[in-house]
């Protein structure tokens, strides 16, 4: 009998240890279900690759499936609802870019979302279809100047660092050109290249094939050094446009509310793949560099822009989004 008692004293505390790790597994993160990742633009636009380069990588490294949704429209806001309304458990992430503007209250970091990780940074590209027969920018602000009705420039949205680039071209050089919104930069590739619109203003990375094939012309790179990729494009500075300097940033995003650790195991296997060779050169080709920071950094560095932008867009009197 006192034998008996104690193998079931035994085989119920080894039955409770065993129910107590496979719950402690469970609750564990990643689980075996997907993690869906949030893209605010259509697919093609610079943060679409970028992205997908990530995941693939981060898929393999925590073990778990990761599911790409580009949610396009209202500039981000789409997805960035889609995120607010999901649960702070590290299964619905984002690439947050930019930062878009709006004149209302809607999910961001700092506002409902938490930042992970910097992705990359890099130069817009001002440029137009070969169709028209302008050489170079000092042409292309005479010929502006002479038919102020017949130039637009298609950007990624309203409000967004592509938006406030043009108007500040508009307020520096003294031209009218008319902003068109599309729902992602590459849309507006699509219509740059059909000649549907004789200029456009987006990131680099999505027009570098079609400025090395000489379908578009780079006028201006918005950066203090040429871009590596595109060695003939002059910098807004070279090309008589002083002091225009402006960036597009990719970073990560949770719901405000996720676990530390859990934001800290994505900031860093996020950060060791940035490091890798391979990642670094794939995100130059796509018209950026990559970057490494904390969530802290990230944080800081994405609400100092969206001031940045915030002062710009008042001084330009540019209507952000309701």
């Amino acid at each position: 009998m006192p034998c008996r008692l104690i193998s079931a004293a035994v085989i119920s505390a080894l039955i409770f240890a065993c129910s107590s790790s496979r719950s402690e597994a469970q609750a564990a993160w990643p689980q075996e279900r997907p993690i869906r990742w949030l893209i605010g633009v259509a697919p093609g636009g610079g943060a679409d690759p970028i992205t997908r380069a990530i995941t693939e990588r981060l898929s393999r490294a925590i073990g778990a499936t990761i599911v790409i949704e580009n949610k396009p429209g209202g500039n981000q806001a789409i997805a960035a609802s889609e995120l607010a309304r999901s649960e702070p458990d590290g299964y619905t992430i984002m690439t947050v870019a930019g930062p878009t503007l709006y004149n209302q209250p809607v999910p961001d970091i700092g506002n409902g979302f938490d930042p992970v990780a910097h992705l990359s940074t890099g130069p817009l590209l001002l440029a137009g279809t070969t169709k028209r027969n302008i050489a170079d920018l000092n042409a292309l602000i005479a010929a502006m100047k002479d038919k102020p009705g017949d130039w637009s420039y298609g950007t990624a949205g309203v409000a967004t660092v592509h938006h406030i680039t043009g108007e500040l071209i508009n307020g520096t050089a003294g031209t009218k050109m008319e902003m068109i919104p599309y729902r992602g930069g590459a849309l507006a590739v699509n219509d740059a290249i059909a000649g549907h619109i004789p200029l456009i203003i987006i990131g680099v990375g999505p027009l570098i094939p079609h400025v090395q094939s000489g379908v578009l012309r780079g006028y201006a790179v918005t950066a203090k050094e040429r871009f590596p990729l595109l060695p003939t494009v002059p910098t807004t500075a070279e090309a008589g446009l002083p002091g225009l300097e402006i960036s597009q940033n990719f970073g990560v995003a949770v719901r405000s509310g996720t676990p530390k650790e859990i934001v800290e195991r994505l900031n860093k296997e996020i950060n060791a793949i940035l490091a890798t060779e391979e990642v670094k050169n794939f995100i130059l080709s796509q018209g950026a560099i990559a970057q490494q920071s904390t969530p802290e950094q990230w944080g800081d560095f994405y609400g100092a822009k969206r001031k940045e932008m915030s002062a710009l867009a008042k001084r330009l009197g540019i209507e952000v989004l309701n």
